[in-house]
């Protein structure tokens, strides 16, 4: 086995054990994400491994734009189906809702660059990339690592219920996918933050959480939600699809890439 897989699969397995008991033991959710930026430093040391290995670059805007499609245009045809099939409950928004969105947004940011993206995008990714791994390779093993974390969340928040888990779980590999390839061609775990903020800022105040109803109205989230809905996962693995096809044109799944 190379290095590169042996520390892999360590930082993983700690990852995932720190995740799944530290919150249980606390009785504490949140801690699920958060406990994972102490172990990235740590593991960081270990491996020494650099800011440009961890994606700390900022990328160009059109890494920007392909960082705001994914989230943005999933959303729109979601609602416009909803739209069209009647599916459109009472909207609801108060007046404080703006200001809640642009606070989860932020801090959704911060959140996902320190702790998930930080590490499945940043130190894994990178550790992977230094025995020159097929990026292909790379892109799939973190993203499947990226949805199984997941995976505690159906024991630790009540929203998440169990009828949810094969959409949950396979939308969440095409979601690693994507943020794996929005990291591949821009060299930038910014990038893939940026788009991950949108997307749960988007997607958790218009369509809600888990089982739970967003702005929207819509109670069918089994369908139209654009993380645990059908209609999410078919145009999620579209998206993937077209962003993969572009990549493999434009600059090709080989190292280095034109960013790096």
């Amino acid at each position: 086995m190379k290095k590169a897989y042996k520390y892999g699969l360590i930082g993983y397995v700690l990852v995932m054990i720190c995740s799944t008991l530290i919150p249980i033991i606390f009785n504490n959710e949140q801690l699920q994400a958060m406990v994972i930026f102490p172990l990235i430093i740590i593991l960081a040391y270990w491996t020494k491994i650099n800011g440009k290995e961890l994606g700390l670059e900022f990328g160009s805007l059109r890494d920007y734009v392909w960082a705001i499609l994914y989230p943005l245009s999933i959303c729109l045809i979601i609602i416009i189906i909803a739209l069209v099939t009647g599916n459109m409950g009472e909207i609801k928004y108060p007046n404080e809702m703006t200001g809640k969105i642009v606070y989860l947004f932020f801090y959704t940011l911060i959140l996902a660059f320190a702790t998930e993206e930080g590490f499945f995008r940043g130190w894994l990714y990178g550790i992977l990339k230094r025995d020159k791994m097929d990026p292909k390779l790379i892109l799939l093993l973190t993203a499947v690592a990226f949805s199984s974390w997941h995976l505690p969340l159906f024991f630790l928040d009540p929203s998440f219920t169990w009828s949810m888990l094969p959409i949950y779980i396979t939308g969440g590999i095409v979601s690693g996918l994507i943020f794996g390839l929005l990291r591949y061609i821009s060299g930038s775990i910014i990038v893939s933050s940026f788009s991950h903020a949108l997307w749960n800022t988007l997607v958790y105040s218009l369509f809600g959480i888990g089982s739970g109803i967003g702005i929207l109205g819509i109670k069918m989230t089994n369908i139209f939600s654009p993380e645990s809905g059908l209609l999410g996962l078919a145009f999620g693995i579209l998206f993937m699809a077209v962003l993969w096809f572009w990549t493999s044109k434009k600059i090709g799944f080989k190292y280095p890439t034109k960013q790096e």
